[in-house]
Formats: C-alpha cells, sequence, structure tokens
C-alpha cells in the first residue's frame, strides 16, 4: 500500500517507485491513466428516456431485506405470513407499504416499486453478486459457499458506467460508500472491476465497526499509511488524510515522467474539489438536520454530493456485515434499528435531490440481494427468499408513484410481470443512456455484452 501519510515520506515527498506504484493502484478508482483514456463504446443520442439520468444512486441493503415487511405487505395472509406489521397508506392512491416507512410513504409519488423480481441465487454472496452485475456467478447452483472475488468476475454496475459514461469533470467515475462484506475474507464480490481491470474499480470508503460497537467511516484509499506508518485510529478522517497527502501528491503530478493522464490523476487526489466533495461540513446545519444523524443517512447526504461533484455512480452500501439477514428477531430488528435510518435517510435524499431539481436527471435505485421467506421461523425471523422481492427506483426517467408486478398471497412467487435482477440491470443502463445490448471488451480485449436483461418499460416515463 502507498505510505503517503508516512512521516518520512510526507517529509521527502513521494520517490518514483510510489509514483509509478501509483499507477496500478487499484482500488483507488484511478488506474492512473487509463481512467481518462477510457471512452464509450457507442455514442447514442439520447431518445425518450434513454440517458435521461446524468448520474446514478443505487442503495444495496445488503442481507435479505423483508419484502414482506416493507414494500409488499400481506395483512389478509395468515399470521404466521404476515408478521407483525401493519401497512399504512402512502400519498399515491391504492399504494401501501410498512407503517415503519412513514417518510417514504409521503413521498410514493417519487418512486416506483417493483413487487416481481426474482431469481434461484438464493445466498448472500452470489445474490449480491447477481444484484450489482446483472449476471449469476459461475457457482451460482453451489449455495452456502462464499466465493472470492477475482479478476474473472463480471464487473459490478459501477465499474460498466465508468467504463462507458466515464466522469466529464475531474472526480472519481465510481463511489462506493460503505464495504460489502461477506463471510470471511471473501469480500466484495459483485462489487469489483473483475474482468475490466483495477482502472474500473471503485473509490471506496468502508465502514468499520469501533471495538465500542460504534459505527465509524474510514477510508481505505491511496491516501493511508502502511503498517509502518503513523497509527490511523477512527479520529483521522478521510478530508485530514487527504489535505495532508495533497502537497506530495501535487509535486508527484510535477513529475516530468508522468504523461497526461497520470498527472490528471494525481490531481485528481490533491485537488481541493474532491476534497471538498467529501466533507459534510460545507453543508448546511439544516440539510444535516433533515438527513438525521446515523451513519446511513449521513452516506445518503454525501451520496448526493458526489452526484453534484459529477461522479457517474454511487453505491450505498449498508452499515454491518449483512446486516439485513434477519434470521432472528426479524421484526425487533426491523422496527429497532433498520427500517427507521433507512426511511429517513432514503426519504431526505428524495427530497433533496427533488427540491435542488436534480431528480429527474439522478436516478436513485434501493435494493438486496433476496427477500425473507413468507413464513417465519421459530426465531422470530425470517430466512432467505430470493425468488420474489421488491425493488425501488426513483428519478432519471422513472415514472413515480406506481407499483409494477405483483406477488402472490404469501409474496412467495410473482404473480404477475416476473423481474430479474439482469432486467433491473438494463434498466439502470438504459436510464444512464447505455445500450444494455451494447459490447465492452474486457481487460483482454474480449467482447461482452453489457446487460443480458431487458428494460422494464412500463416504469419508465
Amino acid at each position: 500500500m502507498l505510505s503517503f501519510l508516512s512521516r518520512s515520506r510526507l517529509k521527502a515527498g513521494i520517490n518514483r517507485r510510489e509514483v509509478l506504484r501509483v499507477g496500478g493502484l487499484g482500488f483507488t478508482g484511478l488506474a492512473c491513466g487509463d481512467l481518462f483514456r477510457a471512452q464509450a463504446s457507442s455514442k447514442l443520442e439520447p431518445r425518450g428516456t434513454f440517458g435521461r439520468a446524468k448520474a446514478c444512486i443505487v442503495v444495496f441493503n445488503y442481507g435479505g431485506p423483508s419484502h414482506l415487511d416493507l414494500w409488499d405487505l400481506k395483512p389478509d395472509a395468515p399470521a404466521e405470513i404476515r408478521g407483525e406489521f401493519k401497512p399504512i397508506g402512502t400519498n399515491v392512491n391504492g399504494v401501501s407499504i410498512s407503517e415503519h416507512l412513514p417518510r417514504l410513504a409521503r413521498v410514493a409519488d417519487r418512486y416506483a416499486i417493483v413487487r416481481s423480481v426474482t431469481h434461484n441465487d438464493n445466498d448472500h454472496a452470489i445474490g449480491a453478486y447477481l444484484a450489482l452485475t446483472g449476471y449469476s456467478h459461475p457457482k451460482h447452483e453451489t449455495l452456502g459457499i462464499e466465493p472470492p472475488a477475482t479478476p474473472l468476475d463480471m464487473p459490478a454496475l459501477g465499474s460498466v458506467v465508468a467504463k462507458l459514461r466515464p466522469a466529464t469533470k475531474p472526480v472519481f467515475p465510481y463511489v462506493a460508500l460503505g464495504d460489502l462484506r461477506h463471510f470471511g475474507n471473501n469480500d466484495s464480490l459483485g462489487a469489483t472491476a473483475g474482468c475490466l481491470g483495477s482502472t474500473y474499480e471503485p473509490f471506496t470508503l468502508p465502514f468499520e465497526t469501533r471495538t465500542n460497537g460504534a459505527i465509524d467511516l474510514r477510508a481505505v484509499t491511496a491516501v493511508m499509511t502502511d503498517t509502518k506508518g503513523i497509527d490511523l485510529d477512527g479520529r483521522r478522517t478521510l478530508l485530514d488524510q487527504m489535505n495532508r497527502a495533497a502537497p506530495s501528491l501535487r509535486t508527484a503530478a510535477e513529475a516530468r515522467s508522468l504523461d497526461d493522464a497520470s498527472r490528471r490523476a494525481f490531481d485528481l487526489l490533491s485537488s481541493s474539489a474532491t476534497r471538498d466533495a467529501f466533507d459534510l461540513t460545507l453543508e448546511p446545519q439544516k440539510v444535516r438536520d433533515a438527513y438525521g444523524p446515523h451513519p446511513f443517512a449521513k452516506n445518503c447526504l454525501l451520496a448526493r454530493r458526489m452526484v453534484e461533484a459529477g461522479v457517474p455512480l454511487t453505491t450505498l452500501y449498508s452499515i454491518g456485515n449483512r446486516d439485513w439477514d434477519t434470521h432472528g428477531g426479524n421484526f425487533r430488528h426491523l422496527k429497532g434499528s433498520l427500517a427507521p435510518p433507512m426511511d429517513r435517510g432514503f426519504s431526505a435524499l428524495l427530497d433533496d435531490l427533488d427540491a435542488r431539481g436534480m431528480l429527474d436527471e439522478t436516478l436513485v435505485v434501493w435494493m438486496g440481494d433476496m427477500g425473507r421467506t413468507p413464513k417465519i421461523n421459530k426465531d422470530a425471523g425470517r430466512d432467505h427468499w430470493s425468488f420474489c422481492y421488491s425493488v425501488v427506483l426513483a428519478g432519471g426517467g422513472i415514472k413515480g408513484g406506481q407499483v409494477y408486478g405483483s406477488s402472490d398471497r404469501g409474496a412467495a412467487y410473482p404473480s404477475t410481470n416476473p423481474v430479474s435482477p439482469a432486467d433491473i440491470a438494463a434498466t439502470i443502463y438504459h436510464c444512464l443512456g447505455i445500450d444494455p445490448r451494447g459490447h465492452i471488451t474486457d481487460q483482454q480485449g474480449r467482447p461482452m455484452v453489457v446487460s443480458s436483461g431487458t428494460p422494464v418499460k412500463a416504469i419508465l416515463q
């Protein structure tokens, strides 16, 4: 890891070897010059909703949020299916959602609920891979495994967007707020650039849980120290790190041995504009209060700032490790710690984007890797259920105030209009002006289809 914050390095600058190492540093999302040389595979002109969205925010609540208790309640089903929560009406006539999403109920006219998403990859890692790439993992038929991410994986949505819709401003093309953690050390399956190469990896700000249980944002980026550098505790923020590293970065960018694309990469890390985009203290207190103090809600605000800064795609993950995986105490966890910050943060994001005139050009997608079983288990929980669940889309070409698709009496299977994760991915690409049937090449020059799905036309404006 590049040790920009080592005391000796900050005093002496960055040596040539480290400058060259930055050129291949994939996890920063830069991989130096290649990012700025990335070109769209085609020059399709926006038509209708095609290309309506200038940016996209994907809110991914990992672990399998219970569709029966959030978006698709069944009040007439038997008690072992309907559960403890009641539906409430929204500001759209005939549409109801959970009583524990009251803020989102008041803005239902801004989003579409797809209640018939379905797939067979009924485990977390492979389910997340499918949701975040639009493709099934090669080992998707072997449940109970947590395969590691590899350079052969299909690329995440953000990586494809970074390649085909590179940022037009000096910002990161793909940002991940929070990190995707599977069992053991097999992290980030589905969240990486995979076969597109390290150039298109996200700039990631992962969550880290402190020993006292509090959640803290901690950046693992090119501006962090290695194990021999100064100790980074939870009090040192990303902004501090960028500010401290900026002089050395600017020095390196001025080195004549670097090409123009590499200099731009260094300029991006060292620029005040980049650092300002991550600085929530620049927001008025009234705006910060609207989102609330929860880390998830703060990341919703940060996602809006990423859009303003020109980031094409931002993925916002859950706070903990599969925190929506409610095998036990489903209703207690949803009511107490999961639904309230989601309700406040997500609704504030929609309100904020709309008030600023940005929602029409910003696609916002809420989804998970699966839903939960219709039948409540002995631990008052619900288990894995990928065969029917809900996804919510807003802005950027989506016609709000509607429900598409339906589930059967127990929310176990789609009864009308089944939708696959590939179709959701194709809808995202369509709204961003990327032809889902278009072709891109991997880092070996091999062609691949952007998406195997079909845009859900019924939810488009």
